[in-house]
C-alpha cells in the first residue's frame, strides 16, 4: 500500500518539462560576452566554459524532467486506483450512518468533486493536481458525497478526502425522506473559489440535491478545473440513478 501511495505522489509531483529560459540566456550571455568584450584570454576562457556548462546544464535538467514526466504511471492506472479508493467510502458511509448492508435497497452512489483550494485540516503541500496525457487534470484532494438508499430514507455521507494519504476529514452524515427531495441536477453554482494557483472561479458546474430550505452541493467541473470525462460521466450516472430511485419511492 505504501508503494502505491508513493507512486501516486510521484505522479502528482512530476513537473511538466520546461526549458529554463533565464538559465539559458545567462549561459549564452556569458559565452557571447566573453567573445565580444573580453576575448579569449584566461579569464575569457573561464567565463566561456562557465557559460557553456550552464547551457548544457539547462538541457540536462530539461531532458531529465522530460524522462520523469513521460515515464509516469499511465492515466488509466491512476484513474483505476482513484476509483477503487473512492469506492471504499460506500462502506464507510454505511457504517457512519449506523446501517449495515442488509438495510440497503440498492448500491450506494458516490458523487466526487475535485478540490484545488485551501481546506482547513489539509496541508497546502497536498493540494495538488497534474495533467494527464489526455489533457485533463487529476486531483489529490476530493470532496466525496455518498448517497445510501434504504427502504424509508436517503442517507447522506460527505467528507474531504486526501488521496495521497488515504485519509478523510470534515465528515458529516444526514438522512432525508424521499418525499422531501425537490430536485437532483447538475447546474451552475454561484459560489466563488480561490484556487491555489491564484485563479478565482465563479459559476462552476455543481451537483445539487435540493430540499426545502437545504441543499447538498458538490463542485464537479469548471473551465479552470478541467476534470476528466471519467468524473463527469460518473456524476451524470449518479444523477440519473438518484432521480430514478426517488421517483420509485415517491410513487
Amino acid at each position: 500500500m505504501e508503494k502505491t501511495r508513493e507512486k501516486i505522489r510521484e505522479w502528482f509531483e512530476a513537473e511538466e518539462p520546461k526549458v529554463s529560459v533565464n538559465g539559458f540566456l545567462v549561459g549564452v550571455a556569458l559565452m557571447l560576452g566573453t567573445y565580444f568584450l573580453i576575448g579569449f584570454s584566461t579569464l575569457g576562457w573561464v567565463l566561456f566554459i562557465i557559460g557553456l556548462l550552464i547551457v548544457i546544464g539547462v538541457f540536462v535538467i530539461y531532458f531529465a524532467m522530460t524522462n520523469e514526466y513521460e515515464n509516469r504511471l499511465p492515466d488509466k492506472q491512476i484513474d483505476e486506483w482513484l476509483l477503487k479508493d473512492m469506492q471504499k467510502h460506500s462502506q464507510i458511509a454505511v457504517e457512519k450512518l449506523g446501517l449495515n448492508t442488509n438495510d440497503l435497497i440498492r448500491e450506494s452512489l458516490i458523487v466526487p468533486g475535485p478540490i484545488y483550494w485551501n481546506v482547513s485540516g489539509f496541508s497546502e503541500e497536498d493540494i495538488l493536481r497534474n495533467k494527464g496525457k489526455d489533457g485533463f487534470f487529476r486531483y489529490a484532494i476530493w470532496r466525496l458525497q455518498v448517497f445510501v438508499f434504504t427502504e424509508n430514507f436517503l442517507g447522506s455521507y460527505q467528507c474531504d478526502y486526501n488521496w495521497l494519504n488515504d485519509t478523510s476529514i470534515n465528515e458529516s452524515t444526514n438522512e432525508f425522506f424521499y418525499k422531501d427531495v425537490v430536485s437532483v441536477k447538475t447546474d451552475s453554482d454561484s459560489s466563488a473559489y480561490n484556487l491555489v494557483d491564484g485563479v478565482k472561479i465563479e459559476h462552476a458546474q455543481a451537483f445539487q440535491l435540493n430540499l426545502p430550505g437545504d441543499s447538498i452541493k458538490v463542485v464537479i467541473n469548471h473551465n479552470n478545473l478541467k476534470t476528466s470525462s471519467l468524473i463527469t460521466n460518473k456524476v451524470d450516472q449518479a444523477v440519473q440513478n438518484i432521480r430514478s430511485t426517488i421517483r420509485e419511492k415517491k410513487m
